[in-house]
């Protein structure tokens, strides 16, 4: 037998496995962490990439905007957030003058103890934090269209700064490519309709197919019409600074990019790419995703970014196990819905081409994956909530692996992917 602890939440959970069950352990490269967080972040902002230093870029009395990740995303804001507030002070740059825009997206506002959970109690006490609303038009101003014809709508605090300046993180995305980078702009401080329009150019039209446009995809940048179009929301931003961070499969920092944020970001993403992607010479039976713990697994809409990562390297009519604990529920009620109000593919398409949402559409991207191999999901999700998906409810991981074995045989193959939010793996050609 072989022993994993897999992350859940704040916790672990014990795997025993048969070893001749086990086809691989997949993880990205062992990166050895920065051996000092803080430094690794004041090093790269004195050494951007593309720019000058924020000392040459800010003057006195101007208003800066910085845009910070939300509590979904583990990107080291709390390291990050107050190394470039204490240089703005620096700089020169009053706490008045300073305003942290957090970049919900479609997501939730945050609560204070939230808030000082990412950016500590000391910048919370000095620094105006506000969550940006998609949905409140008095907080959003107009800047344009894209070549595309999205409409951007944009936060008024980020519009009106003297200078913008991104954090965040940079990883794997199943729609945009990578996360981090322009994503801060949009869909982080974007209108409701704008981050709408933007994502449905992940689709493929219905008389070319349906499904998800061939372009978009993992590590899809260059021809990604979503990518390219998020792109250019950005660009009539023209955010002035950046600062990105990579983590490992520990959630240690291993990499930080600043400067440009066009440039810092593209080096960012080669470093993910090389860091996270692993080669597969086969599909497997099974899978058993950890989505590597919170906040990861906060809800299951995050949750199945795990599936969206590895789905490609399970063979059709497989089994993948998820681990992941879900204290918020679903996390989004259109994600659910469109999976249980529309029960053919065709359906959700028209669903999604007539009034389109991201959380519909990560809903339907899971649809997609559940037409090739079925679910079992390991949580604190209500099971008739997870039956009403079409997913399996386990309530433990022995329990999962009994409905492994009923339905592939005691010999089945699986691959065991510890923080399937990450790593990424891909079937050699």
């Amino acid at each position: 037998m072989l022993t994993f602890n897999l992350k859940y939440g704040k916790s672990e959970v014990k795997l025993d496995i048969d070893e001749k069950n086990v086809l691989g352990v997949l993880e990205g490269k062992k990166i050895e962490a920065v051996p000092d967080e803080k430094q690794a972040v004041i090093d790269a902002m004195k050494a951007p990439i593309g720019v000058p230093k924020l000392d040459e870029i800010v003057r006195p009395r101007e208003k800066i905007a910085i845009v910070a990740s939300d509590i979904t995303r583990s990107v080291k804001s709390q390291v990050v957030v107050p190394l470039i507030i204490s240089e703005l002070n620096r700089c020169g740059i009053a706490y008045q003058d300073m305003a942290i825009v957090v970049a919900t997206g479609t997501h939730r506002g945050h609560t204070m103890e939230e808030h000082e959970y990412l950016f500590g109690k000391d910048v919370v006490s000095r620094i105006k934090v506000v969550d940006h609303n998609s949905r409140d038009e008095k907080c959003l101003t107009f800047i344009g269209n894209t070549s595309r014809g999205t409409p951007v709508y944009i936060n008024k605090m980020v519009a009106e700064a003297d200078k913008v300046i991104l954090t965040g993180g940079i990883v794997y995305h199943s729609m945009a490519g990578f996360g981090g980078g322009r994503k801060s702009i949009c869909p982080g401080v974007c209108g409701f309709n704008t981050i709408q329009k933007n994502h449905k150019l992940m689709l493929n039209p219905i008389e070319k197919g349906g499904g998800i446009d061939p372009r978009v995809g993992l590590g899809q940048v260059q021809e990604n019409p979503m990518a390219a179009d998020m792109a250019e929301i950005a660009d009539m931003v023209k955010p002035d600074f950046l600062v990105n961070v990579i983590l490992n499969d520990d959630g240690e920092m291993v990499k930080v990019v600043a400067g440009d944020y066009k440039l810092a970001f593209e080096e960012g993403c080669s470093f993910a790419r090389e860091a996270f992607s692993v080669d597969v010479k086969e599909p497997a039976d099974a899978l058993i995703l950890s989505c590597g713990g919170f906040p990861k697994d906060i809800d299951l809409y995050q949750a199945t970014k795990a599936i969206e990562n590895a789905m490609y390297v399970v063979r059709d009519g497989g089994v993948v196990v998820l681990l992941a604990e879900c204290p918020d529920g679903i996390g989004h009620e259109g994600f659910y819905h469109l999976i249980t109000d529309f029960r053919t593919r065709q359906k959700r398409e028209e669903s999604l081409w007539e009034e389109f949402t991201i959380a519909k559409a990560v809903g339907y991207i899971l649809t997609l994956g559940m037409e090739h191999f079925d679910v079992v999901l390991v949580s604190k999700m209500q099971e008739k909530m997870v039956r009403d998906m079409g997913m399996i409810p386990a309530s433990s991981l022995d329990e999962a692996l009994g409905i492994v074995k009923y339905k592939l045989g005691d010999d089945f193959k699986a691959y065991i992917i510890p923080h399937a939010s990450t790593t990424v793996p891909f079937l050699e050609k």
